[in-house]
């Protein structure tokens, strides 16, 4: 049996949780990228309905990025604080966060990066790029 402390003993929680990923292009990419993406929103703290937009995003970078990244590897970081879920993917290759932004599409469901995402950015790094997606509450 565990015992869990009483909340005032237990310790405050004010660090960012990090969690970072790689996964080969292929079949499982979107499962593995959906599972952690929501996993990572639950720890944000992230409401149903955006655990699930954030799930959706995981889904458009696994359709997507396997034309944007070196090596056929798909690097993904997630930090997450209270009601924020920052999603960080590569290296790109040399505007490849531009394109992926632009091709971030699903059947059905348009642009899917850039309606879900409360920010997005792309940081220049040499040759290659990372582009950062940001879900807020």
């Amino acid at each position: 049996m565990t015992t869990v402390p009483p909340k005032a003993l237990r310790p405050e929680i004010t660090d960012i949780d990090r969690t970072r990923v790689t996964v080969s292009s292929g079949p499982l990419a979107g499962t593995v990228l959906a599972r952690v993406v929501g996993i990572s929103a639950s720890r944000a703290d992230l409401p149903v309905d955006r655990l699930d937009e954030a799930m959706i995003l995981a889904d458009a970078i696994a359709a997507h990025a396997p034309a944007h990244v070196p090596e056929g590897r798909i690097e993904l970081s997630c930090r997450t604080t209270a009601g924020c879920l920052e999603l960080r993917l590569g290296p790109l290759r040399a505007g490849g966060g531009a394109r992926l932004l632009d091709d971030g599409t699903l059947p059905s469901a348009g642009n899917v990066i850039r309606r879900f995402a409360t920010e997005t950015r792309v940081i220049e790094r040499g040759e290659d790029e990372i582009l950062v997606i940001r879900v807020d509450a």
